[in-house]
């Protein structure tokens, strides 16, 4: 683990902020007194994009973790036709294509920002 790349840290670390983003207000709104905000994990067709992109989040990190030790000797060579690299970029851009339509709407939270970040 000592010669890690710095590709293989940045894979790791954007998939770890991109599951901690899902945790985060994806939705905030206040005015006076009031305030409301909801995560990733709600249970509305919002939140079913939520845990998608926590799964992802896990699913990069734990791939580029297991590349980075060398434990991947029991991991097929190709996913759907896809190289683990190719993969991780489409995962990435899919979670990416969630959150980034999401900035855009009203009252975007912290947590869809960072995850928005992470996955690009």
């Amino acid at each position: 683990m000592d010669n890690m790349r710095p590709s293989q840290m940045m894979t790791i670390g954007g998939g770890i902020i991109l599951l901690i983003s899902t945790f985060l207000a994806w939705v905030s709104v206040g005015s006076g007194d009031f305030s409301f905000s909801e995560n990733g994990w709600s249970t509305s067709l919002w939140g079913i994009q939520g845990i998608i992109v926590a799964i992802i989040g896990a699913a990069v990190a734990l791939g580029g973790l297991m590349h980075a030790t060398g434990n991947a000797s029991n991991m097929p060579d190709k996913v759907v036709s896809l190289s683990h690299d190719q993969l991780h970029l489409a995962l990435g851009l899919s979670a990416f294509f969630i959150t980034f339509g999401r900035q855009f709407g009203d009252n975007a939270g912290v947590g869809i920002l960072l995850g928005g970040i992470a996955s690009a």
